[in-house]
């Protein structure tokens, strides 16, 4: 028996707002499960506390939200930066300006390739990849022909300076953000 995508999708997603801990997304034809642990949970924080920092609305930044994208996968950043003008859900690729993930496998292939893909095809002006196993945060920006054009390395203890598309700017220290061997 075959479920439809949105069916299954959405099967996940009431899964996870009864049981914490869990996110689960839709990678290329494979459902991904993973535990949220505690060096995922406080970088997240990190990440949102500095952009709220920054200045933007709390509604602007989000935690683990559906963003749905026509003709592929729905997307669950672990941080979304949205636009301003309170978009509504269910949220729209075109209401991301930066998605951020937070590697939680030690040999990840999800989210430097098929997320980066998917968003750079999409036109995410920003996608943030911090990997607590190599202690290094990529920074890909300037999509352009399904490609991102920009690409800065930091290392933890750096601050990482994410230009917005709507002109803000969002400025990440590193240096609280925990490894994981």
């Amino acid at each position: 028996m075959s479920w439809p995508l949105e069916t299954l999708v959405s099967t996940f997603h009431n899964i996870c707002k009864h049981q914490g801990g869990i996110k689960i997304d839709v990678v290329g034809d494979r459902i991904a499960i993973s535990m949220r642990d505690g060096v995922q949970c406080q970088t997240d924080f990190d990440v949102q506390k500095a952009a709220i920092a920054a200045g933007l609305a709390h509604e602007r930044v989000l935690s683990n939200v559906l963003i749905e994208f026509p003709g592929e996968a729905p997307r669950v950043p672990d941080v979304s930066i949205l636009r301003d003008g309170r978009p509504e859900e269910p949220y729209s690729y075109k209401d991301l300006l930066a998605a951020v993930e937070i590697v939680s496998t030690k040999h990840d292939g999800y989210d430097f390739t098929l997320k980066r893909e998917q968003y750079a095809r999409s036109a995410v002006p920003a996608f943030l990849v911090i990997d607590p196993f190599r202690g290094e945060c990529d920074l890909f920006t300037r999509p352009v022909d399904g490609r991102y054009a920009g690409h800065d390395l930091y290392t933890y203890g750096d601050v990482i300076h994410l230009k917005l598309a709507d002109g803000g700017e969002v400025d990440i220290p590193t240096d609280t953000f925990d490894r994981r061997r």
